[in-house]
């Protein structure tokens, strides 16, 4: 009996980087045309060991072929930026555009450059031989673990790329007539889409501050030597997010990303969710206090730890749609509520002491499922990539509070798409209270007139998104790369037009280069 391929995926530890890999693995695993592999740090690994459980619980009859875990070396990109910068989480918020421009370009040389020379060349070792013994007939990579990328480009190795995020950043600096300068807002800049005439200067001046860091940075340039003297060659694969004749694989799709000519080599898969247990077997009690009313999911990300006045203005722009809409509740996910007590009763006791408002440490129930419940009229959240796709996947109008990097992108391209608002535009990172309570009203006011449009654009856009490939998509491109059975990878048009789920007259701004 021939020996089955193996599919590798490397991938950071991070909920926001490993979900897309989980929600693919999992599609793998139904198939059962592969072996699944899946190397990362150890935080990932309790995570597999739950997929694996799901799966035998929902397919009880079936023998599904187990993941093989392999820890990676060292640190992960999160702890070793903590490791090399003795920064705290904290420290991660910054404003967008010019206001945070010099915070922003600390971030960016200890983010995207996080492993210091000798870790990033031991963990481009390690990914080098463990490929070779394992052989993969795919390696599927983590935009995040850069050493990766290096070694897939450098031994090279039949590899494709699967992003958590949108493909944009890599995308614009190659749009035509140089539209990225002054049309598609910088990285954090904070802009509006399409960028206003008069902000052009600005926006300009926010690429060239990111050019500059990443050209002179000097851990950016210590690294670089380091891969020159292990023979290791080409652009930075952090400062490189799409490139040429390699398959990039995305959980976007071009009703909810920004117009823009896309390379044959990207497929839009539509969000890449996990496959959530139902609400009604995970958490019954959380479904049935769901039921009473509408409610207001709020979530600030995994590593969100407010503050105590945070907390207050979080709590306070809470306050003005609940003294507005007595039919709306509120459920949200604090990790250090205990601490903020004290803080939280001062504006919402009543609320909590009557069960209106939940306030949580941790909600056992995977959020898309709370999402899918029907019960949830707007959903608060930080502006990762995971949170906007599973969002709109769902078609729940969102208010994004946006604290760094890309979560500015996200909430711009939310209000662009007429599916959110931006809900702390004057004071980000912070919140403010009467801003936030706005936002809120803006969603689901009775009384206000955009409500209803917000909420049936959500919908609509959501349709769209359930219709797409998602996770089904990329686990068959995957598949095909793993058996051959594809002399070239599809592209996400093609696969449409052949299934007919696309009508490429309604895309005019999608055109393939």
């Amino acid at each position: 009996m021939a020996k089955r391929k193996a599919v590798l995926f490397i991938t950071d530890c991070e909920y926001g980087q490993s979900n897309v890999v989980l929600a693919v693995a999992y599609d793998l695993l139904l198939r059962d045309e592969v072996d699944v592999h899946i190397a990362s740090w150890v935080g990932l690994k309790p995570r597999i060991l739950q997929l694996q459980n799901q799966i035998r619980q929902e397919n009880p009859t079936k023998m599904v072929s187990p993941v093989t875990f392999h820890n990676l070396p060292g640190l992960s990109m999160f702890e070793s930026w903590l490791n090399e910068t003795g920064y705290t989480k904290s420290r991660m918020c910054h404003a967008p555009g010019t206001k945070g421009a010099a915070h922003l370009r600390t971030l960016i040389s200890g983010l995207l450059h996080a492993w210091n020379p000798d870790d990033y060349i031991a963990l481009y070792d390690w990914c080098a031989d463990f490929a070779a013994t394992l052989d993969p007939a795919v390696i599927v990579l983590d935009p995040f673990v850069p050493a990766a990328h290096d070694m897939c480009r450098t031994v090279p190795r039949n590899y494709v790329v699967l992003s958590p995020c949108t493909l944009a950043a890599g995308i614009i600096p190659n749009q035509p007539r140089l539209a990225g300068f002054w049309k598609y807002p910088a990285m954090s800049s904070g802009l509006s889409f399409p960028v206003s005439w008069y902000e052009i200067p600005k926006n300009m001046l926010a690429i060239f501050s990111l050019i500059y860091v990443t050209t002179f940075d000097p851990r950016i340039k210590l690294l670089k030597a380091a891969r020159t003297v292990h023979g290791i060659s080409g652009p930075l694969p952090t400062l490189t997010p799409w490139i040429k004749d390699v398959p990039h694989l995305c959980p976007s799709l071009p009703e909810i990303d920004l117009p823009m000519e896309v390379p044959p080599n990207i497929t839009f898969c539509g969000p890449i969710t996990l496959k959530a247990t139902p609400l009604s077997r995970s958490d019954p009690e959380l479904l049935t206090w769901l039921e009473k009313g509408p409610t207001i999911m709020l979530q600030l990300g995994t590593h969100e730890q407010a503050s105590a006045e945070m907390a207050r203005e979080l709590a306070g722009g809470l306050r003005v749609i609940l003294d507005q809409q007595s039919d709306i509740q509120v459920l949200w996910k604090l990790k250090n509520a205990k601490s903020l007590k004290d803080t939280l009763d001062e504006v919402l006791g009543q609320e909590v002491k009557l069960g209106r408002v939940r306030i949580e440490a941790w909600i056992n129930a995977d959020p898309i499922s709370i999402l899918e419940s029907g019960h949830i009229v707007c959903a608060v959240h930080h502006g990762g990539a995971n949170s906007f796709f599973e969002v709109a996947w769902a078609g729940v109008p969102q208010v994004v509070l946006g604290q760094w990097y890309d979560t500015y992108d996200y909430a711009c391209r939310a209000e662009y798409l007429g599916i959110g608002v931006y809900g702390n535009r004057s004071v980000a990172p912070l919140v403010d209270a009467a801003e936030f309570g706005q936002a809120l009203t803006t969603v689901v006011g009775n009384q206000s007139k955009s409500a209803n449009a917000m909420e049936e654009r959500a919908r609509s856009l959501g349709e769209v998104c359930k219709r797409s490939g998602g996770r089904a998509l990329a686990g068959d491109m995957i598949t095909k790369l793993a058996l051959g059975n594809s002399g070239t990878v599809f592209t996400q048009i093609q696969y449409w037009e052949v299934e007919g789920d696309l009508d490429m007259s309604a895309h005019p701004h999608l055109k393939l280069l």
